[in-house]
């Protein structure tokens, strides 16, 4: 469960850093949103980039741990901003979020860095692993 009360951004169409906020998640990681953007050129991809400490070093957080952490996100924060997006015409089919161990602005490439990434579907109101 998230501890942290999430606070709504303000969403662009382009890409932009959100004002970082911790959340404390069910691995027990403490993960800050960095990034949230609707990806051009299509503005069908709501990305959400997570700078995520513990994935690295060697008493890293797994990925199998990491990706629930993932899943609810996507529902918890994705869901509804995607639905405000949708609201506002923007037509938003599916959400990435970004495990980062510290952060890569998006579009940016670090091979030094541990990172995970999962992609949804969330056509269908929920979201549902690509």
């Amino acid at each position: 469960m998230i501890t942290s009360t999430f606070f709504s951004l303000a969403l662009m169409i382009t890409p932009f850093v959100a004002h970082a906020y911790d959340l404390t998640v069910p691995s027990g990681q403490i993960v800050t949103l960095d990034e949230q953007l609707v990806v051009p050129p299509d503005d069908r991809i709501l990305y959400l980039g997570f700078t995520a400490p513990s994935i690295g070093g060697d008493y890293a957080v797994s990925f199998e741990r990491a990706s629930r952490d993932m899943d609810l996100l996507c529902e918890t924060i994705a869901i509804p901003e995607a639905g405000k997006l949708i609201g506002q015409g923007v037509r938003i089919d599916e959400v990435v979020v970004r495990f980062m161990e510290r952060l890569i602005p998006y579009g940016e490439v670090d091979p030094d860095v541990a990172q995970y990434l999962n992609a949804y579907d969330i056509s269908g109101g929920t979201c549902v692993w690509l």
